[in-house]
This record gives C-alpha cells, sequence and structure tokens, in this order.
C-alpha cells in the first residue's frame, strides 16, 4: 500500500514561480508606463511655461509683435541679444524692439536648454476670422508645425497629430 504524499509538490512550486513573475513583470511595466506619464507631464507643463512666459512678454510689448515673430521663426535663432535691461548696463532699451529681441533671445535659450523647439506661426482661420496668432513648443522628435506632410508635425489644420509631442497656445 502506497502513503498519501505530504507537502508541496516540485510543479506546484513552479507554478507558484511563475504566477510570482508574471505579477513582478506586470508591476515593472506599470512602474515603467508611469515614469514615462510624469516625464510627458513635466514636458507639457515646461513648454506651457516657456509659451505662457512669451505670451506675458508679447503682451506687454505688444507692439514689437512683429519682431518677437520674426525671431522665433528665424531660420537659425539666436540667443544673444543685446544686454538692455540689465541693472547697471550703459546702453539701455529704448525701443519696443530692443526689448523684443531680448525677450525672443531668452525664450529661445531656456527652450534649449530643456531640449524644446518653439515657433510662432499664424493660427489656422475659419470662417474668415481674425487671424489667430499661435506659440508651438515642441519636444523630442516633434517639430513645432503644422504640416500633413511631415511625420514629424505637431499639428494638421489646428489638431494635433498621433504621436507629437508639443502644446500649441493661442495669443490673444
Amino acid at each position: 500500500m502506497r502513503a498519501a504524499q505530504q507537502g508541496v509538490g516540485m510543479i506546484e512550486i513552479l507554478v507558484a514561480l511563475l504566477v510570482l513573475a508574471i505579477g513582478v513583470l506586470g508591476f515593472s511595466f506599470l512602474q515603467m508606463r508611469a515614469i514615462d506619464a510624469s516625464h510627458e507631464a513635466m514636458s507639457k507643463l515646461q513648454a506651457m511655461n516657456l509659451a505662457r512666459d512669451l505670451s506675458e512678454k508679447i503682451r506687454a510689448n505688444s507692439n514689437a509683435y512683429t519682431q518677437y515673430q520674426a525671431r522665433i521663426n528665424a531660420e537659425t535663432q539666436t540667443t544673444t541679444a543685446k544686454s538692455c535691461v540689465q541693472k547697471g548696463t550703459t546702453n539701455p532699451c529704448v525701443q519696443a524692439a530692443d526689448f523684443a529681441h531680448y525677450d525672443a533671445a531668452q525664450i529661445i535659450k531656456n527652450a534649449n536648454g530643456l531640449g524644446m523647439s518653439i515657433k510662432m506661426p499664424n493660427c489656422q482661420v475659419s470662417n474668415n476670422l481674425q487671424s489667430r496668432r499661435c506659440i508651438y513648443v515642441a519636444w523630442g522628435k516633434t517639430k513645432p508645425i503644422d504640416d500633413a506632410s511631415a511625420k514629424d508635425a505637431c499639428t494638421h489644420g489646428g489638431s494635433y497629430l498621433p504621436k507629437a509631442q508639443c502644446i500649441v497656445m493661442e495669443l490673444y
């Protein structure tokens, strides 16, 4: 006569280890997704702060909008400008364009420091309304442009493209 087996068999131990391993892998995957989501949220926050900073500077110096747009949209953006707003400067800013050049250089410098790019195209217009102004801030492989043919564009026709890493802020 055979005695009844006591204890845990090898199969039960292997099944328990398999279930535990799947659980640990699932938890690790969730942690990776959480880190990616928090990184994306931080990038959006930084981009929004850049766009808001630029919009506030434009609102304070609205007569120089075209200078802001020209500097930000330049083919080769420059981060240098006449230091006319520093304390103790002997050459203070007197023209709205001087302030615009200085502000735009600071915004471009900040964007570059965060690994972002910034542009100021005109927004999409519907129903022949007054032209709206936009600020595009993009990061990663996304470009701050509105273009259907470019796979790395931010938007097309005012709608975000899939997998675009950017924000668009309208100016009023």
